[in-house]
Order: structure tokens, then C-alpha cells, then sequence
């Protein structure tokens, strides 16, 4: 059998859309290179000996930097201005209260107050982190011990006890009132003091020198040795930048276009259908593009953040839609691209490309809501897994196991039956059928089921019969047996226009075709495939189930009719187009099976004699000339493959009809041991 072959046009169409996804990937692309040596701390060194190539300076870690930042924040001296006004203001109220006397011992003590500063009783909290605080005075300000300073409270204690001291005696709620704050919070001020000190702590504390050896072979890389191999990589990012960007973009390019090649060219040995309709390839790539520029995205903002986008929902949509095979390969070159520029690059492809074939092994076939539960449980099983033994080979031990990644790679997989239920959306806007709309129209409780069933009845047990075959070849040629389940229930729904002039729906001995013409009778036959695909589009059936109706019959003829024709009208020299199906021949394994397992059943309720013997050889001689017709020829159908479908196609009539198997005759032994079910 050959493949359906694309035509120029279709390959033009394909490959105008892949360029036009690697074009917008690249305008996303980071522009930094990638550091060539992966390391952890606490492993080995599995390169050569590692000496500096260029000076670099010793990058402090963050949490050095952290840390830095935190003390210098904490001891950053807090900014009040002295209010001079204030002490002239309460220089003159103690004036009027006390006597010249009083206020003359009096005098050197509250300006004693008032020169060290009094400061409001609610800002001490604040103040017991510092030591100091800054006293604006002009332009310039002098750092004062926070000690040194009074509150209200502690200002009134001091001068009570001076005026003990002098054997003065102070009217307490006047005095107290007088004693009011001389220093005045500046947050802004502050603000900008705390700022400038962070400003001068410097991320670096040293300088390697060129040809300082780093590291050497097999040496267990220390803290350290870490420190300076991170910083060389920062350097080397850095220097990348402002070098050749053009060779860099030139590099990622290539890789790009390389992966995508990859796409396209499996796409084209296995799946070349899908290359034919554009609808499948503005989704497939609109799916790369939005995940790996995603990708992108986070990862210039938090690269941990990684572990929670859900990249196995790109397999899981393709084989819902299309199939297993596509999904996974696409899913490796989709996660080969985005590790090209990620942290830790083989955990990341290791991870992802381990949960995307659980995903489309588990996804394959949901007829249950439960499975969908249990294999977004699976997915979360296999990261975490691949997470932990991969902590274990780089380090050893589960010290450097995170639990806020535990947490992010739970989100991952919960997203991932969120954004299941988007295929929904999916097959609306792009016309596609999945698993899900499958199983729903595969129910025989549907309205146009139910039509069917009533108007015809004997159609409804054949469509039934023919589908239980039709499934039973898929199953044992591998394919998709959901799909030609549901397409074999609804091939000939175009029966109900005239239900009687199909023999199934006949109840009378007398035929209505005894009184018309051959080509009318074809002609009715042939109708009820262009009825039934107009029923099916005003029934909203996919397109996926309509194309099983309009090529169950291909192009082949109306047989009964055409020869009884050629017989009465032996001057017509040209019948054929009034005693054949419009078509199309079948293109998929799926199509061909029903095409097989429909002819086969329908003769098989002619044959006078239901035995092993007249099953088997009308089988061969049904399937043997439509594969001489060529009805199968659009199809990727092998020899091999007929030759299983033809037997799988005998044991299920046998199996209907209970077709009895004649041994030799035995002596001793009565008729009734004769003959056994087969």
C-alpha cells in the first residue's frame, strides 16, 4: 500500500509555518551563551584540569551577599533633625513656671536634656536594633549613641532627680508637659543613608588571576571551589554579552532550526496526514512557541519556577488529538530546545522526558474521569522519582532536596489535568476530535442513535455489528479502536432517508427494488452516503466521524446493480459513474477496517449456509477485490495487514453466527458428537 502523498503546495504550507515558529522563538531567545562545564558542589570534576583563562574577580554567593546586606541594613544609622525651636519654646515655659531661683539650678540640666535629645517614647521598638542614631544638623550630621538619648519619660526622671539633688520640689503634670521631643524622624532621609550603605557593599571580594588552577580532574568540587567555578561561569555570561552576540544568536539558531527539522521530518515518515491539514500544524507549533518562549520568560525571572509549568500537557494534547507516536517525539525536541538555555540542563531534560512518555501512556485512552486523577498522580510520582534519584547521583545524600520544589512539582501536575479540559476549547476553535468527544459519541443513548435505531432498525443491529469488527481489526493491527468504533456506528445513518431499500430494514419477502430500474436503485444506494454526511454536519458530528461515512464505500461500485444493468443495457457503453460511490477511497488503517468489516457483514447475511467454509472463502473473496479495486491504495495498509485483518474478520462472523466445525467421522460416536461450536 503507499502512502497518501503530500503535494507541494501542503509541504509549502508546513514549512512556511515551522519557519515562521523559529522566527518567533529567536525573537525570545536569551542572547547570553551557555556555560560548557556542568557541575555540582559535592561531585566530582569530570572534565580535565580547569585553569583560569582570563583574570575574573571571586563573586561573593548570595547568601554571603544576603547576609551582608542584612547587617548593613540593620546597622544603618536612623536620620532625626534637631528641632532648635523646640528647646528656646521650652526654655520659656520653664521660665514662667518656676521661680528664678529654681529655674536657675534647673537651667544646665535641661540643656543638658535637650543637647543629647529627646526622642518620642514610640520610636524606642525601632531603635533597639542600632546602636546609633544620625542628628541632622545643617548639612552635616554627627552619629550619637542611641544610650545617650532621652524620651519624655526618661527626661523627666533625670531633671526630677537634679531638682532632688538642689532640695527643689517640681509640680510633676506641668513639668512633664513641657517636656516634649527635640529630634524629628526623616524617614526619606534615612531611606537614602540605608541605600547608599548597600550601595558600596561590592559583589565580589577578590581576583582569580589567569592560569590559577580551579579545579582538577576527578577532584570532589568543595564550597569553595564552587564559589570560584561560579563566578568564572558569571564572567564568562557576562564577557558573552559584550563579544560576538551575532555568533551566539548564529549557535542557538541552528539548534532551533535543527530540532524543528527533526519535528518535520518525522512528521513526514510517520504521520504525513497531519502535515497535509494546516489546522494540525498552526496547533503543534503554536503549542512549541507558547511553551518554550514561556520557558524563556521565567527563566530570566525565577528559573526554580521551572518545576511548575507543565510541559506534559503538549504530548497529552497531541495524542488526544492526533497520537501517541507524534506526541512523545515532538515533547523530546520541544524539551531539547528549552534545556538549551535552562540551569541544569540534563535534570531538566531527564525529568521532563521521563513524565511526557508516563503522560501519554497514561493519557492515551481516558474512558474514565477517575484515570484522569490517577494519571496526573502518576505524573507527579515519576518527577518527583526522577527528582530525588537525580539528588542522589549528583550528591549523595537528600541534603540539597528542596520541598518548595516538591511543592512547585505538585502544581505541575495539577495544572496538567486543569489544562486538560481545554481540549474542549480545542476542538471548537480548530475542529479537532478528541478521546473525550469520542466516548461521548460512541454512546448509543444519542439522539441520532436513537433516530436511527427507530427508523432502522436493521441498520442499528448491522452499524453495531460492524463495529464490534471493525474495533476487534484495529485492536489486533494496532490503531485507534475508539475512533473506529464511533465511526462505524454512525457510517450509515444515511439509511434512515429510505430505510426500506436496504435488505436489513426489510420485513416483506418482496423487495422494492423488483420495481425500479438498476440505476435507480444505485442511485438510492449510493445516496444514503451524501445524506449521511449532510445528516452528520447538522448533527455537529466531527470531521474525523464524518470521513468514516463518506469512505466506507471508497469508489467502488454498486456490484448487484451495475451487473444487472450491463445485462438489460448491454449498448451502454459507459455505466461506471452511475453504479459508483462518490467517495473518497479510505486513507487510514481505521477507514480500511470499516470498509472490510462492513462488506463482510452485510454479505455475510446472504449466504445460505453460515459454516466455517462459506465464511472464509466470501471474506477472501470480498476483501481480495476491493484490494484488487484499489480501495485500499490511499491507505498505509500492508499485506501483512490484510492478511491479519481478513482472520480476524472470519473468527468474529464465526463467533456471530456460531458457525459449526465438521470433524472426521469416528466409528462408536453418534451425529450429536459429530458437530461442536466453534
Amino acid at each position: 500500500m503507499r502512502r497518501k502523498k503530500l503535494s507541494r503546495h501542503e509541504y509549502r504550507n508546513a514549512v512556511i509555518l515551522f519557519l515562521i515558529a523559529v522566527t518567533v522563538i529567536m525573537i525570545f531567545v536569551p542572547e547570553s551563551g551557555s556555560f560548557k562545564y556542568k557541575f555540582t558542589q559535592g561531585q566530582q570534576w569530570q572534565y580535565e584540569d580547569l585553569y583560569a583563562p582570563f583574570d575574573f574577580p571571586l563573586y561573593r554567593t548570595d547568601a554571603e551577599l544576603t547576609e551582608e546586606r542584612e547587617k548593613t541594613a540593620q546597622h544603618s544609622p536612623l536620620c532625626f533633625i534637631l528641632d532648635t525651636l523646640t528647646v528656646v519654646r521650652q526654655m520659656n515655659g520653664l521660665r514662667e513656671k518656676l521661680d528664678a531661683q529654681a529655674f536657675e539650678h534647673l537651667l544646665h540640666p535641661v540643656e543638658t536634656v535637650y543637647r543629647r535629645g529627646v526622642i518620642d517614647n514610640a520610636k524606642l521598638p525601632e531603635l533597639a536594633a542600632t546602636r546609633s542614631i544620625a542628628i541632622v544638623k545643617g548639612n552635616t550630621y554627627e552619629e550619637i549613641p542611641v544610650s545617650e538619648l532621652f524620651t519624655p519619660t526618661s527626661a523627666y526622671e533625670y531633671l526630677q532627680n537634679c531638682a532632688l539633688e538642689q532640695r527643689l520640689q517640681l509640680n510633676s503634670p506641668d513639668f512633664a508637659r513641657l517636656l516634649v521631643p527635640n529630634l524629628l524622624f526623616d524617614e526619606a532621609l534615612s531611606s537614602k543613608i540605608r541605600q547608599k550603605n548597600l550601595d558600596m557593599i561590592l559583589p565580589t571580594e577578590g581576583l582569580i588571576g589567569e592560569g590559577t588552577k580551579l579545579v582538577g580532574n576527578n577532584e570532589v568540587i568543595t564550597p569553595e571551589t564552587a564559589k570560584m567555578l561560579n563566578s568564572l561561569e558569571k564572567e564568562y555570561r557576562k564577557n558573552m554579552l559584550q563579544g560576538n552576540r551575532a555568533l551566539v544568536f548564529f549557535g542557538r539558531l541552528i539548534l532551533i532550526l535543527m530540532c524543528m527539522a527533526c519535528i518535520f521530518t518525522l512528521l513526514v515518515v510517520f504521520r504525513s496526514t497531519m502535515l497535509g491539514e494546516t489546522k494540525c500544524i498552526v496547533f503543534i507549533v503554536m503549542l512549541l512557541m507558547t511553551f518554550i518562549i514561556l520557558a524563556m520568560q521565567i527563566c530570566r525571572m525565577h528559573p526554580s519556577a521551572l518545576y511548575a509549568v507543565p510541559f506534559t500537557i503538549v504530548p497529552i494534547y497531541i495524542s488526544s488529538f492526533f497520537h501517541s507516536r507524534p506526541s512523545i517525539y515532538i515533547h523530546f525536541f520541544m524539551i531539547l530546545m528549552i534545556g538549551s538555555f535552562v540551569p541544569a540542563d540534563f535534570e531538566f531534560v531527564a525529568m521532563n522526558a521521563l513524565a511526557g512518555v508516563t503522560a501519554v501512556v497514561g493519557f492515551k485512552k481516558i474512558y474514565e474521569r477517575g484515570q484522569l486523577f490517577f494519571t496526573g498522580f502518576l505524573i507527579f510520582s515519576v518527577y518527583l522519582a526522577a527528582y530525588a534519584s537525580l539528588k542522589l547521583f549528583h550528591e549523595g545524600d537528600f541534603s540539597g532536596f528542596d520541598r518548595f520544589t516538591v511543592v512547585l512539582l505538585l502544581i505541575n501536575s495539577l495544572l496538567v489535568i486543569v489544562l486538560y479540559q481545554f481540549t474542549f476549547l480545542f476542538e471548537r476553535l480548530f475542529g479537532f476530535v478528541s478521546i473525550s468527544r469520542l466516548v461521548e459519541l460512541a454512546d448509543t443513548n444519542r439522539r441520532l442513535f436513537r433516530e436511527l435505531t427507530e427508523t432502522a432498525p436493521g441498520t442499528a443491529q448491522h452499524v453495531i455489528q460492524v463495529a464490534n469488527i471493525a474495533e476487534a481489526v484495529i485492536r489486533d493491527l494496532g490503531g485507534d479502536p475508539l475512533l473506529v468504533r464511533t465511526g462505524a456506528l454512525y457510517h450509515d445513518i444515511g439509511k434512515m432517508k429510505n430505510p426500506l431499500m436496504f435488505i436489513e430494514n426489510q420485513v416483506s419477502k418482496h423487495s422494492p427494488h423488483e420495481n425500479m430500474s438498476a440505476a435507480d436503485s444505485a442511485r438510492t444506494i449510493i445516496e444514503h452516503v451524501t445524506y449521511g454526511v449532510e445528516l452528520a454536519h447538522k448533527h455537529h458530528l466531527p470531521n474525523a466521524v464524518i470521513d468514516f461515512i463518506r469512505t466506507h464505500h471508497g469508489k467502488s461500485k454498486v456490484h448487484y446493480f451495475y451487473m444487472k444493468h450491463k445485462e438489460e443495457h448491454p449498448d451502454d457503453e459507459h455505466p461506471d459513474a452511475k453504479f459508483t460511490y462518490p467517495g473518497p477511497n479510505p486513507s487510514s488503517k481505521e477507514m480500511v477496517a470499516l470498509m472490510m468489516a462492513d462488506s463482510c457483514e452485510a454479505a455475510s447475511r446472504s449466504l445460505p449456509r453460515h459454516d466455517e467454509a462459506s465464511l472464509n472463502t466470501l471474506v477472501d473473496k470480498i476483501i481480495d477485490r476491493q484490494h484488487l479495486e484499489g480501495l485500499y491504495n490511499e491507505s498505509d495498509l500492508t499485506l501483512r495487514d490484510i492478511t491479519r485483518a481478513k482472520q480476524v474478520i472470519k473468527t468474529k462472523l464465526k463467533n456471530i453466527y456460531h458457525a459449526r466445525i465438521e470433524y472426521p467421522d469416528e466409528t462408536n460416536h453418534n451425529d450429536a458428537d459429530t458437530y461442536h461450536n466453534a
